[in-house]
């Protein structure tokens, strides 16, 4: 993957992506911090350290993560290129909530947390979308309290998820949707059955054995790494 040089160049846009700014923000954005070129399963932040750098992601997937004392694993959320990591932690100066590490290749710009913060009470629009970025990170930590509180089976989990999961990618596919989406999406799947079971609360064993009835049911279907949810209505309707 060529390293990207240039914010003026990148081509993610959209709604939900932080770099839809102006030509004058762009500019400034360009001209500040520096991109890192990551592999796969390579750290971007640590949970519990200190915030001095915010990420912007350019290309590729990363998993967030926390952790218990005794080392029990949560998977919060997948975010990709558009999206923003250590926002909040910088804005609060506290320390950084949870461990980002990349699931493929992929590039991010780190930018110093107080040039961040100018960047934000210069350009209106960038304390906008940060704003947008951490309401965001709010929905995806309740749909992540709902699933593990109040789901009632492991399908039910799973199938949030899923649902989730393919909801983020046909936003990112359809800016102009209304509200209004194709009924089935097809995605490529970076997690093993071991990391969606530690985003879904159930453990690998489980994630296997549903996805199984999930295919015989003929709601998705799996071709390696790629992965297509045949009928979202009825996976909504499997995660209440």
């Amino acid at each position: 993957m060529p390293l990207r040089r240039s914010c003026l160049q990148c081509e993610t846009k959209g709604p939900h992506c932080f770099c839809s700014l102006d030509r004058v923000a762009l500019e400034r954005l360009d001209g500040m911090g520096h991109f890192m070129q990551l592999g796969a399963h390579e750290p971007v932040l640590r949970e519990g350290y200190a915030p001095e750098q915010v990420y912007v992601v350019c290309r590729g997937t990363i998993k967030l993560t926390t952790s218990s004392p005794d080392g029990r694993l949560l998977l919060l959320r997948i975010v990709g290129p558009g999206d923003v990591l250590g926002l909040a932690a910088a804005l609060k100066r506290s320390r950084y909530e949870a461990t980002a590490e990349t699931l493929e290749p992929t590039q991010v710009k780190a930018i110093p947390r107080t040039q961040f913060l100018l960047f934000m009470e210069e350009f209106q629009a960038v304390s906008r979308n940060s704003v947008m970025a951490m309401a965001r990170e709010y929905d995806s930590a309740v749909l992540s309290a709902r699933r593990l509180a109040l789901s009632s089976s492991a399908s039910a989990k799973l199938a949030s998820v899923l649902v989730e999961w393919g909801g983020l990618v046909l936003a990112g596919e359809h800016d102009d949707h209304n509200g209004r989406f194709p009924n089935s999406v097809r995605f490529h799947m970076p997690l093993t059955h071991e990391e969606l079971g530690h985003m879904a609360g159930i453990s690998r064993e489980t994630v296997t054995r549903v996805l199984s009835s999930f295919r015989k049911e003929g709601l998705l279907q799996m071709d390696g790494n790629t992965l297509h949810l045949k009928d979202m209505k009825q996976l909504r309707h499997c995660a209440e």
